[in-house]
């Protein structure tokens, strides 16, 4: 049901309910005033018709008194809203008033008469030679009524309909602009950001357009942005995939040949200093000099191998290459205590996940490293019960927190973080107070299989 057709609704109930009130005040009127009205006629004839039974016309010395007094109300007529009859000493009809001649011939329903015709009883006057019998008749004050209330009928009907049509067509008019609002707003559900309304004539209309239109301009603009940032998740995502794969590459180079170099140098060396007999030669210890520098050459390549692709991601998994990382960090620092806490199911991800989850606790290890000053440090890794899925990475130290001093290299190492992150759909988060440590939490969507 419109608008428009409840407004008018409305404006009829509300119309016949008026029409209904003025109605019965209207009849209540009328039923009022037509008995005060025949009342007091009644009263009248039948002082009239008293005094003319003391006159002269009617007396004890006329011939007849009948006859007088029939002749005389002949003269008289009809007496206001009342009909008399003259009866003789039998009861015998002799005269009777005429009609009225006023609306002849014309009677008002009987429903409606019975709701305002007043209920006055006849009189009967006794006279010696007879009696006379005054009935009050109502009929033609009623018949007044009926045609009044017919035509306040006709005049009120006449004007609710026009008011009604007056009402719908305002209404059709001023609701236009809404026609305008339900396609917009059905042309933005469908994705069009770029419409627009015009300007109203009725301010709530101009209002409304306005917000509207600032609404449509604003998602419009978050839009293009959201768009804008997706592109750049996916730029930052596909630069990421290639600098592993170029990682990867150069770790392999370094593994194959520069490795295989530095081991055939550490052979030969060992080769010439195993031949020399004396080992005070100066040939054989420059050929142990040799294997020395060699061997840290190897273990150099193979450090930086380990930081260019970490093997176990590709030979173990994730839980073992975390669990190494965190191996080699003990290692490189004795003085700091690094917990590892992970929970199962965690080696069931691709290589770019696997990467990133690994890309994201080195560095937040570095970080800690580099900057907290702190004595413990505390990895986590775990997979959330909510939907959908996660894989939480939560790293928590004791160190001195991003206070004021807060570098830049912290800033990069935590714009990569982010970027690794948000390349993925997760979220990151980080809580830190100057001197009570900091929690980085960052959470990834993930698919896990189910069991």
């Amino acid at each position: 049901m419109s608008l428009r057709f409840r407004v008018n609704l409305a404006i009829s109930l509300i119309g016949l309910l008026c029409i209904a009130v003025m109605t019965y005040v209207l009849i209540d009127y009328k039923r009022k005033s037509i008995g005060q009205e025949i009342e007091a006629g009644t009263r009248v004839t039948i002082q009239l018709l008293e005094s003319i039974l003391l006159s002269p016309v009617y007396t004890a010395e006329a011939p007849d008194p009948l006859a007088n007094l029939t002749q005389y109300l002949r003269s008289v007529g009809r007496v206001r809203a009342n009909e008399v009859r003259l009866y003789d000493r039998n009861n015998t009809l002799i005269y009777e008033s005429p009609p009225s001649e006023y609306k002849l011939g014309r009677w008002a329903p009987d429903w409606f008469a019975a709701l305002v015709a007043p209920n006055i009883a006849a009189v009967r006057l006794s006279l010696r030679e007879g009696s006379m019998l005054i009935t009050p008749d109502s009929s033609r004050s009623v018949l007044d009524a009926w045609d009044e209330l017919t035509r306040f009928a006709l005049f009120i009907v006449v004007f609710l309909l026009l008011l009604n049509i007056a009402v719908f067509r305002v209404l059709g008019r001023t609701m236009q602009p809404l026609k305008d609002i339900v396609v917009a707003m059905s042309d933005m559900e469908k994705g069009n950001y770029r419409v627009r309304l015009n300007s109203y004539d009725l301010p709530e209309f101009n209002a409304i357009g306005h917000t509207f239109n600032s609404m449509a301009t604003s998602l419009e603009r978050a839009l293009t942005t959201e768009r804008e940032l997706e592109q750049n998740r996916q730029l930052t995502q596909l630069i990421h995939e290639k600098l592993e794969e170029e990682r990867k590459s150069i770790a392999r180079e370094l593994h194959d040949e520069l490795g295989q170099c530095v081991t055939a140098i550490k052979t030969i060396g060992t080769a010439i200093a195993n031949r020399v007999e004396d080992k005070q030669d100066e040939t054989r210890q420059n050929a142990e000099t040799i294997v020395d520098v060699a061997s840290h050459i190897y273990d150099v390549v193979h450090s930086m191998i380990r930081q260019l692709r970490p093997s176990a991601l590709d030979n173990l998994g994730l839980s073992d290459a975390i669990t190494e990382l965190v191996s080699q960090y003990r290692r490189q620092h004795p003085l700091l205590t690094v917990e590892l806490l992970m929970g199962d199911g965690l080696d069931q991800f691709d290589e770019k996940l696997n990467i990133t989850v690994y890309r994201v606790v080195q560095e937040c290890l570095t970080n800690v490293v580099k900057h907290a000053a702190a004595s413990r440090v505390t990895v986590a890794l775990s997979l959330t019960q909510s939907t959908p899925v996660c894989l939480e990475m939560r790293v928590s130290d004791d160190g001195k927190g991003l206070g004021s001093e807060y570098s830049e290299g912290q800033r990069f190492g935590m714009l990569g973080i982010k970027e690794r992150v948000h390349a993925f759909g997760g979220d990151v988060r980080i809580e830190s107070r100057p001197d009570s440590g900091t929690l980085i939490v960052a959470t990834l969507p993930v698919m896990v299989e189910q069991p």
